[in-house]
């Protein structure tokens, strides 16, 4: 039988509310991951895979279905693949999945992304693929689940229960997920190269480094109250930070009911800059791994952009990597995240748009854990 909020309540931990318990539980959660696949400073082991390397070495192209927040995982993994393992891989809506009679050749393998494993168009996108005869991965929250049980593999992210409707421990379990499947890849097809090195030396230290982050919890809900009386947000990030625009948007839409969208920082001039104006706030991802000439040229065009914005007089409230004077010195509102790999920065990033969704929220006097018309697993079309 399910379990009511009411139910749950002893659970608390003196915590408001169970999201806000959720965000906090993050590190915790993303290192049981880490400690049960990470065997040397740079080797990754995945126990009891159902996958042989040799079927890991034949595979030519990754599709990804997913929904929601796992869909946005599966936009960041799409990253971590193409860039550690060094195979296209390709995201879909699973809910588009089916009806676009999609083409899979041999040698493929398509991940399905759920927390709950019951979601019916993930179930649909499976099935689907697997009678056109792509193998199939499962990355899952629920170890006994419709999802897992018809995958050919599953990459179980240990979450625990998540109560409130909203993703966030499940979907940091699901970006972890995504990098050590990934890691995993790159180890056996012999393609990990500095930055997937790198990442791995620091992956220990991760849930300490989340653990830093969850101090901007303060800072988001001093910035709440000057946002929450906006009605809407527009949230951008270039390259792997944009899926994380994605997810900070959908945060907010969720449960403060107030529209957001998520743009890749490139795209505002292709049409969105149409819609900005002073009564529309704009958050940018802007960290940086100042070791990544890639993550440094991106971080420089998005200086140029947070300047123009300001010198337009637009609310912009920038996630900035600790140290960075350069955007803390022009953007009005600033939170810093601890400074880590490019590879992992996103679950690093999403944390303060967490904190800033939920307290924008409250300020509303929404109802954070269930909010409007949602429910944790979508069973019907």
């Amino acid at each position: 039988m399910r379990k009511t909020l009411k139910q749950f309540a002893s659970n608390m931990n003196g915590f408001p509310h169970f999201m806000l318990k959720e965000i906090y539980q993050q590190p915790e959660a993303v290192g049981t991951m880490i400690s049960g696949c990470l065997r040397r400073p740079d080797t990754i082991a995945l126990p009891d895979f159902a996958l042989s390397p040799d079927d890991i070495r034949r595979f030519s192209k990754i599709t990804i279905a997913a929904s929601g927040s796992s869909r946005h995982a599966g936009i960041v993994g799409e990253f971590m693949l193409e860039r550690m393992a060094q195979i296209p891989v390709e995201v879909d809506f699973a809910s588009q999945y089916c009806y676009r009679d999609p083409i899979v050749g041999p040698n493929e393998l398509t991940i399905f992304i759920s927390q709950s494993g019951t979601t019916i168009d993930t179930l649909a996108a499976l099935n689907e693929a697997r009678q056109k005869g792509s193998k199939s991965l499962a990355i899952c929250n629920v170890a006994d689940s419709p999802l897992t049980r018809n995958a050919d593999a599953t990459l179980l992210t240990y979450a625990g229960e998540e109560v409130a409707i909203a993703a966030t421990k499940s979907f940091t379990t699901q970006l972890i997920a995504m990098f050590l499947f990934s890691a995993y890849i790159a180890q056996i097809r012999g393609t990990a190269h500095s930055a997937v090195k790198s990442a791995l030396r620091e992956l220990r230290c991760l849930p300490q480094q989340m653990k830093q982050a969850l101090a901007t919890d303060e800072t988001c809900r001093k910035f709440a109250g000057e946002f929450y009386r906006y009605r809407d947000c527009i949230y951008m990030g270039r390259d792997i930070d944009y899926p994380i625009a994605l997810e900070g948007a959908l945060k907010l839409k969720e449960i403060s009911y107030i529209h957001a969208e998520g743009y890749p920082t490139g795209e505002l001039k292709h049409g969105p800059t149409a819609l900005i104006n002073e009564h529309l706030p704009i958050v940018v991802l802007a960290t940086c791994d100042r070791s990544d000439e890639g993550s440094l040229l991106r971080y420089g065009k998005s200086l140029s952009n947070i300047r123009e914005f300001v010198e337009r007089g637009i609310p912009v409230l920038a996630v900035i990597t600790e140290g960075d004077t350069e955007v803390s010195a022009i953007a009005p509102y600033v939170v810093s995240v601890p400074d880590v790999p490019v590879l992992l920065q996103p679950l690093i990033e999403v944390i303060p748009l967490q904190f800033l969704a939920y307290h924008i929220a409250v300020l509303g006097g929404h109802n954070v854990d269930q909010p409007r018309n949602l429910s944790k697993s979508v069973v019907v079309e």
